[in-house]
């Protein structure tokens, strides 16, 4: 109606989507962003995903996962008496990168979707954040994706949904 209005500060917009039971994302997905990282432009898409922990509001703050180790989501565990526990790697800000990428939101589970009729299991669109922690991408435990784009608050969603009816 417009008659009554809450001050943007007082209000916190969540994700537009609730607990996802998966993330798929798909990387290199655009040529300028291989041509940035010396990659050549994949010929199948290359896919990841993120754990649904990783999704937060649009405009909830980042955390960086400072004194973390190569899968252990928290602090390392205690080294053994007499042994001298290993560094831990702390991510810096200018390690931690993000893309701006389109969600589909998919509303309908199915299977071995036929082409032609795809579209009708997606509920609409959204704005997705991909947050990489570039350190743990290329040069720590074999460059897998997993670990450095999944930490919790990586995928800022929102805030709100397009329908596809609407595009």
């Amino acid at each position: 109606s417009g008659q009554h209005r809450v001050p943007r500060g007082a209000v916190r917009l969540l994700a537009p989507v609730g607990d996802p039971e998966k993330l798929i994302c798909v990387g290199l997905n655009y040529r300028d962003h291989c041509l940035e990282l010396g990659l050549e432009v994949p010929k199948e898409p290359v896919i990841f995903s993120k754990f649904p922990s990783a999704i937060t509001g649009p405009f909830d703050d980042i955390v960086h996962p400072q004194n973390s180790t190569v899968g252990t989501p928290g602090p390392a565990p205690a080294a053994p008496p007499g042994v001298q526990p290993p560094q831990a790697p702390v991510l810096s800000p200018q390690e931690v990168d993000w893309e701006v990428e389109l969600a589909v939101v998919i509303g309908k589970r199915g299977r071995n979707i036929k082409e032609s009729v795809a579209l009708e299991h997606v509920v609409g669109f959204t704005v997705a954040n991909d947050v990489s922690a570039r350190d743990w991408l290329t040069g720590q435990n074999g460059q897998q994706w997993l670990l450095g784009k999944t930490f919790d608050t990586f995928c800022p969603l929102g805030p709100a949904i397009v329908t596809r009816e609407a595009v």
